[in-house]
């Protein structure tokens, strides 16, 4: 006879945090490279010996902040809320649509703008991408432990 389980297991409460932390620091990349904030320019004060600018840098301490606050919502709701949610199956669809809306925005909104291209926007994404990802399984983490 199978049972039905009452509780999700800890890694998955990690990863699924953790996925929609990257998931919004990828949103917050693509929203702030629309208004002109490029992740590729903290790469070039870097390099150029200047000092970083608070422009070039908001960009790393907004995708990492909403990483964080985006895991940590994920994995506390999705510890506290016992499954099966069958009574929430309104409020589940209702959030679906608006996610799916959402990230076809910030897709169409990626394809429109023009930005530096090559390597030093791609590590630089991928440097900001990982400490999003490490931010966001300690937020997961965080809000799972009380």
């Amino acid at each position: 006879m199978i049972r039905a389980q009452n509780e999700l297991s800890r890694a998955l409460v990690y990863v699924t945090g953790m996925t929609c932390g990257v998931l919004a620091a990828i949103a917050a990349e693509i929203l702030l490279r629309r208004t002109g904030v490029e992740i590729a320019d903290t790469w070039r004060s870097l390099a150029s010996g200047q000092s970083l600018q608070i422009r070039a840098v908001s960009v790393f301490w907004l995708m990492i902040g909403s990483a964080f606050v985006a895991s940590a919502v994920v994995a506390a709701a999705l510890s506290r809320l016992p499954p099966p949610w069958l009574r929430l199956r309104t409020l589940r669809w209702l959030a679906s649509a608006v996610l799916v809306f959402a990230l076809a925005e910030a897709g169409h909104i990626a394809a429109t703008t023009a930005g530096h291209g090559g390597g030093a926007h791609t590590a630089m994404s991928m440097v900001a991408l990982a400490a999003a990802a490490l931010v966001a399984l300690f937020g997961a983490y965080f809000a799972t432990r009380g």
